[in-house]
């Protein structure tokens, strides 16, 4: 019977608190018959719906795919926004599964839509069966408590976590559904790469968990009722759990994150990896959530200062006291060599040189900070160079008779692996003049008998 479907989805709306009563909802809308169902579902329990339809151009089928959704939703005056994405090039740029691609495309474009349309959720017609592959697909890529729990019935979209993203159809399985959806002349394709047994999830639709089926009866529901209990003992216990050791041991930063070295210490591995994972998840939320990946950042604990970890969204970095998770979009760019004309400003990325004559040496050669020098003018020949510190770099520092590593000067002055990118060097053909904010060259200094004097500072961003 169909008839308390949508009964079933109110109790299962209501059990999980996914909506408030009568919220304007934002409904991913494929075409196929759960996201469908989801629309008229919502619409039917006195939602407010609003729709988005990504076509992806992957196959023939999809401008039909986009036709019925917009012929549905304009007979049923529900607002509608259809969006065209390029999963391939997407998966090409970042060496994403074209699946995986398009999922990240999709979620990124229900958030903007979401905003857009005034809408406080997001829902998706997931429901039991595909509970049921998710957690057998995780658990044979070795998954851990989290994974065998499944998918949520509730979560914030990475994208915005203001807009939480809800699966009310949950708890119905794929057939009662697609019965649904007949009983009520709800129009629906069915998209072919989910019968392509060439993908993993429609292999194990197709061809395994029918033979699960006729050997197990009821397999497949009752997996999902094991996610079901998971998810509570894992709710129950191991995220507060967790949210405990993460205040205790994380921290945000201008720059991402960074968890405390002596707080992972503390704990056993199995939470350290833990803990690692969910730093990785709130400071570069696309990276993958992996046993692989949660290995290699545990390798950082014991790991000489410097020692990083790179990931397709940033860095993890191996300070003396923590672990510093940056985004690569907060990581300071390389300079590249750019000339240095008298009087004149010189932007770069990460901050302003200039080098402006001087009519009279200062009263006082120390200028009180450490953006800002005196130099010997006549020991800066042109051409003079501003770029970033390079390893092999050696400067004399004032006072100094011999000459040091750049990368040791840093080192001494406590600067953090993840910023040393952002220090500058003032450079002449012969040497370094100036380490910009650290030392200048013992070469260049004011001299007694020095003629012209030349002030050096620098700006940063």
């Amino acid at each position: 019977m169909t008839d308390d479907l949508p009964d079933r989805v109110a109790r299962c709306i209501d059990r999980h608190a996914l909506l408030r009563p009568g919220q304007r909802v934002l409904v991913g809308v494929s075409g196929g018959p759960d996201s469908m169902v989801c629309l008229a579902v919502l619409r039917t329990l006195g939602y407010e719906a609003a729709g988005l339809h990504v076509n992806y151009g992957l196959r023939p089928g999809a401008e039909d795919d986009e036709a019925l959704v917009r012929r549905y939703c304009e007979q049923h005056g529900v607002p509608l926004r259809v969006v065209t994405l390029d999963a391939k090039q997407r998966a090409e740029a970042t060496d994403e599964s074209l699946q995986e691609a398009a999922r990240r495309l999709r979620y990124d474009a229900l958030a903007d839509a979401a905003r857009d349309a005034n809408c406080s959720a997001v829902a998706v017609g997931h429901h039991r069966d595909d509970q049921t592959e998710t957690v057998l697909l995780n658990l044979f890529r070795g998954a851990g408590p989290d994974g065998l729990a499944g998918m949520p019935p509730a979560r914030a979209l990475r994208a915005d976590p203001t807009l939480p993203l809800v699966r009310p159809l949950l708890s119905l399985a794929r057939s009662e559904i697609e019965d649904y959806a007949a009983a009520r002349d709800i129009p629906w394709r069915q998209d072919p790469s989910n019968e392509d047994p060439s993908y993993d999830r429609a292999a194990l639709r197709t061809e395994i968990l029918p033979q699960i089926e006729d050997r197990f009866p009821g397999a497949s529901e009752n997996v999902a009722r094991a996610a079901t209990l998971m998810r509570e003992y894992v709710d129950a216990t191991l995220t507060p759990a967790l949210e405990e050791r993460m205040a205790g041991g994380f921290g945000r930063t201008a720059h991402g994150g960074a968890v405390d070295l002596d707080a992972l210490r503390a704990e056993p591995a199995v939470w350290q990896r833990r803990m690692l994972l969910e730093a990785l998840a709130r400071t570069l939320p696309e990276a993958p959530q992996t046993h692989a990946v949660a290995e290699e950042l545990a390798a950082l604990i014991e790991a000489q200062p410097g020692a990083r970890f790179e990931v397709a969204e940033g860095t993890v970095w191996r300070e003396r006291d923590r672990l510093r998770f940056v985004p690569r979009a907060d990581a300071a760019a390389p300079v590249a060599p750019t000339p240095v004309p008298w009087g004149e400003d010189v932007p770069v990325a990460t901050g302003t040189f200039r080098l402006d004559p001087m009519d009279r040496a200062p009263e006082r050669l120390d200028p009180g900070s450490r953006y800002e020098a005196y130099a010997d003018l006549d020991r800066l020949p042109d051409p003079l160079t501003l770029r970033s510190w390079q390893e092999g770099d050696r400067v004399q520092p004032l006072g100094m008779e011999g000459t040091k590593l750049v990368s040791d000067l840093l080192t001494d002055n406590q600067v953090p692996p993840h910023r040393r990118a952002a220090t500058c060097v003032l450079a002449t053909d012969h040497h370094l003049a100036w380490v910009i904010g650290h030392r200048l060259d013992h070469r260049v200094r004011v001299r007694p008998d020095t003629e012209r004097v030349a002030h050096l500072s620098w700006r940063p961003r």
